[in-house]
Protein backbone atom coordinates (compact mmCIF):
# COMPACT_ATOMS: atom_id res chain seq x y z
CA UNK A 1 0.00 0.00 0.00
CA UNK A 2 1.42 3.38 -1.02
CA UNK A 3 2.34 5.90 1.63
CA UNK A 4 -0.64 8.21 2.04
CA UNK A 5 -0.92 11.18 4.37
CA UNK A 6 -3.16 13.40 2.32
CA UNK A 7 -4.69 14.85 5.48
CA UNK A 8 -1.32 15.80 6.95
CA UNK A 9 -0.99 19.43 8.03
CA UNK A 10 2.64 19.84 6.99
CA UNK A 11 4.65 18.77 3.93
CA UNK A 12 8.23 18.24 5.09
CA UNK A 13 11.22 17.43 2.93
CA UNK A 14 14.02 15.28 4.31
CA UNK A 15 17.40 15.28 2.64
CA UNK A 16 19.83 12.87 4.24
CA UNK A 17 23.35 11.80 3.53
CA UNK A 18 26.83 12.03 4.88
CA UNK A 19 27.26 15.69 3.88
CA UNK A 20 31.02 15.26 3.91
CA UNK A 21 30.88 18.18 3.22
CA UNK A 22 27.60 19.83 2.21
CA UNK A 23 27.87 21.63 -1.15
CA UNK A 24 25.85 23.79 -3.54
CA UNK A 25 24.39 20.77 -5.31
CA UNK A 26 22.67 19.71 -2.07
CA UNK A 27 21.29 23.21 -1.55
CA UNK A 28 20.00 23.63 -5.10
CA UNK A 29 18.30 20.22 -4.95
CA UNK A 30 16.63 21.07 -1.63
CA UNK A 31 15.48 24.50 -2.84
CA UNK A 32 13.97 23.01 -5.99
CA UNK A 33 12.11 20.39 -3.98
CA UNK A 34 10.81 23.09 -1.62
CA UNK A 35 9.61 25.23 -4.49
CA UNK A 36 8.16 22.61 -6.84
CA UNK A 37 6.54 20.34 -4.26
CA UNK A 38 5.15 23.10 -2.06
CA UNK A 39 7.04 21.95 1.02
CA UNK A 40 6.81 23.81 4.30
CA UNK A 41 10.46 23.14 5.10
CA UNK A 42 13.40 20.95 4.15
CA UNK A 43 15.31 19.17 6.89
CA UNK A 44 19.01 18.41 6.35
CA UNK A 45 19.79 15.28 8.34
CA UNK A 46 23.40 14.06 8.35
CA UNK A 47 23.94 10.37 8.91
CA UNK A 48 25.53 9.19 12.11
CA UNK A 49 27.36 5.94 11.49
CA UNK A 50 26.29 4.66 8.09
CA UNK A 51 26.72 0.95 7.46
CA UNK A 52 27.28 1.81 3.77
CA UNK A 53 30.21 4.23 4.22
CA UNK A 54 33.90 3.97 5.12
CA UNK A 55 34.07 5.94 8.38
CA UNK A 56 37.79 6.68 8.03
CA UNK A 57 37.20 9.45 5.46
CA UNK A 58 34.26 11.11 7.23
CA UNK A 59 34.46 14.17 9.46
CA UNK A 60 33.04 13.77 12.97
CA UNK A 61 29.27 14.20 12.97
CA UNK A 62 29.22 17.42 15.01
CA UNK A 63 31.57 19.08 12.51
CA UNK A 64 29.49 18.00 9.51
CA UNK A 65 26.39 19.35 11.26
CA UNK A 66 28.17 22.62 11.95
CA UNK A 67 29.00 22.98 8.24
CA UNK A 68 25.34 22.32 7.37
CA UNK A 69 24.24 25.03 9.81
CA UNK A 70 26.68 27.44 8.16
CA UNK A 71 25.33 26.57 4.72
CA UNK A 72 21.63 27.02 5.55
CA UNK A 73 21.73 29.84 8.09
CA UNK A 74 20.28 32.43 5.68
CA UNK A 75 17.38 30.27 4.45
CA UNK A 76 14.32 30.37 6.69
CA UNK A 77 12.78 27.18 5.28
CA UNK A 78 15.92 25.06 5.68
CA UNK A 79 16.61 23.44 9.06
CA UNK A 80 19.09 20.86 10.31
CA UNK A 81 18.48 17.82 12.47
CA UNK A 82 20.79 15.82 14.72
CA UNK A 83 18.28 12.95 14.88
CA UNK A 84 20.63 10.40 13.33
CA UNK A 85 23.94 11.61 14.73
CA UNK A 86 22.60 11.29 18.29
CA UNK A 87 21.96 7.59 17.80
CA UNK A 88 24.50 4.93 18.73
CA UNK A 89 25.46 2.18 16.31
CA UNK A 90 24.58 2.10 12.62
CA UNK A 91 21.81 4.32 11.32
CA UNK A 92 19.26 3.13 8.79
CA UNK A 93 17.01 5.26 6.60
CA UNK A 94 14.07 2.89 7.11
CA UNK A 95 14.20 3.20 10.90
CA UNK A 96 14.71 6.97 10.77
CA UNK A 97 11.67 7.53 8.55
CA UNK A 98 9.53 5.31 10.77
CA UNK A 99 10.68 7.22 13.86
CA UNK A 100 9.96 10.59 12.22
CA UNK A 101 6.47 9.49 11.22
CA UNK A 102 5.80 8.42 14.80
CA UNK A 103 7.23 11.64 16.23
CA UNK A 104 5.47 13.97 13.78
CA UNK A 105 2.10 12.41 12.88
CA UNK A 106 0.90 15.66 11.27
CA UNK A 107 3.77 15.66 8.74
CA UNK A 108 3.83 14.13 5.29
CA UNK A 109 7.46 13.20 4.63
CA UNK A 110 9.19 13.64 1.28
CA UNK A 111 12.55 11.86 1.25
CA UNK A 112 14.84 13.44 -1.35
CA UNK A 113 17.53 11.43 -3.15
CA UNK A 114 19.56 11.58 -6.37
CA UNK A 115 18.90 9.24 -9.27
CA UNK A 116 21.92 7.03 -8.55
CA UNK A 117 20.47 6.00 -5.19
CA UNK A 118 17.18 4.68 -6.54
CA UNK A 119 18.91 1.89 -8.47
CA UNK A 120 20.32 0.31 -5.32
CA UNK A 121 17.60 1.25 -2.84
CA UNK A 122 16.33 -2.34 -2.83
CA UNK A 123 19.65 -3.34 -1.22
CA UNK A 124 19.14 -0.85 1.62
CA UNK A 125 17.98 -2.04 5.02
CA UNK A 126 14.25 -2.88 4.95
CA UNK A 127 13.28 -1.11 1.70
CA UNK A 128 9.58 -1.81 2.26
CA UNK A 129 9.74 0.21 5.49
CA UNK A 130 11.26 3.10 3.55
CA UNK A 131 8.40 3.18 1.05
CA UNK A 132 5.81 2.73 3.79
CA UNK A 133 6.97 5.90 5.51
CA UNK A 134 7.62 8.52 2.83
CA UNK A 135 7.04 9.84 -0.61
CA UNK A 136 10.34 9.22 -2.39
CA UNK A 137 11.53 12.25 -4.36
CA UNK A 138 14.12 11.44 -7.01
CA UNK A 139 16.20 14.05 -8.85
CA UNK A 140 17.03 12.72 -12.33
CA UNK A 141 20.44 13.09 -13.86
CA UNK A 142 20.41 15.36 -16.87
CA UNK A 143 17.39 17.29 -15.61
CA UNK A 144 14.73 15.08 -17.25
CA UNK A 145 13.87 11.44 -16.37
CA UNK A 146 14.83 8.85 -18.98
CA UNK A 147 13.25 5.48 -19.78
CA UNK A 148 15.49 3.64 -17.32
CA UNK A 149 14.40 5.82 -14.40
CA UNK A 150 10.74 5.65 -15.35
CA UNK A 151 10.98 1.84 -15.54
CA UNK A 152 12.56 1.76 -12.07
CA UNK A 153 9.80 3.97 -10.68
CA UNK A 154 7.16 1.62 -12.08
CA UNK A 155 9.03 -1.43 -10.75
CA UNK A 156 9.21 -0.05 -7.20
CA UNK A 157 5.57 1.03 -7.32
CA UNK A 158 4.55 -2.45 -8.42
CA UNK A 159 6.65 -4.42 -5.94
CA UNK A 160 6.51 -2.16 -2.88
CA UNK A 161 3.59 0.18 -3.51
CA UNK A 162 6.13 3.00 -3.50
CA UNK A 163 4.94 6.59 -3.93
CA UNK A 164 7.65 8.21 -6.06
CA UNK A 165 7.90 11.74 -7.41
CA UNK A 166 10.42 12.53 -10.15
CA UNK A 167 11.73 16.06 -9.61
CA UNK A 168 13.03 18.02 -12.58
CA UNK A 169 15.95 19.98 -11.24
CA UNK A 170 19.23 21.40 -12.61
CA UNK A 171 21.97 18.79 -12.91
CA UNK A 172 24.77 20.20 -10.76
CA UNK A 173 27.91 18.15 -11.26
CA UNK A 174 29.40 18.65 -7.80
CA UNK A 175 30.08 15.91 -5.27
CA UNK A 176 31.50 15.81 -1.77
CA UNK A 177 34.27 13.49 -2.95
CA UNK A 178 35.24 16.08 -5.58
CA UNK A 179 35.55 18.73 -2.87
CA UNK A 180 37.63 16.45 -0.65
CA UNK A 181 39.89 15.65 -3.58
CA UNK A 182 40.37 19.30 -4.47
CA UNK A 183 41.21 20.11 -0.85
CA UNK A 184 43.75 17.29 -0.63
CA UNK A 185 45.39 18.65 -3.80
CA UNK A 186 45.46 22.23 -2.55
CA UNK A 187 42.92 23.42 -5.14
CA UNK A 188 40.22 26.04 -4.65
CA UNK A 189 36.70 25.02 -3.64
CA UNK A 190 35.23 28.49 -4.16
CA UNK A 191 31.77 28.30 -5.78
CA UNK A 192 31.52 24.60 -4.94
CA UNK A 193 30.31 25.37 -1.41
CA UNK A 194 28.81 28.51 0.21
CA UNK A 195 31.39 31.14 1.14
CA UNK A 196 30.83 30.63 4.87
CA UNK A 197 31.39 26.88 4.51
CA UNK A 198 34.56 27.45 2.50
CA UNK A 199 35.90 29.75 5.24
CA UNK A 200 35.32 27.14 7.95
CA UNK A 201 36.84 24.32 5.88
CA UNK A 202 39.92 26.42 5.11
CA UNK A 203 40.36 27.72 8.66
CA UNK A 204 39.98 24.26 10.20
CA UNK A 205 42.12 22.55 7.56
CA UNK A 206 39.47 19.93 6.87
CA UNK A 207 40.22 17.33 4.18
CA UNK A 208 43.78 18.49 3.49
CA UNK A 209 45.15 15.10 4.47
CA UNK A 210 41.97 13.21 3.67
CA UNK A 211 42.14 9.89 1.87
CA UNK A 212 39.68 10.04 -1.04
Amino acid sequence: MAYDRQNAKHKTGIIGGTFNPIHLGHLILAENAYDKLGLEKVVFMPTGKSYLKDQSVILPSNERLMLIDEAIKDNAHFVSSDHEIKKTGNTYTAETLKELNDLYPDDELYFIIGEDSIYNIETWYKPQMIFDNCVLVVAPRGHEPDAKLIDMKEHLAGVYGAAICLLNTPDIDISSSMIRERMSQGKSIKYYVPDSVEKVIMSKGYYKQQVI
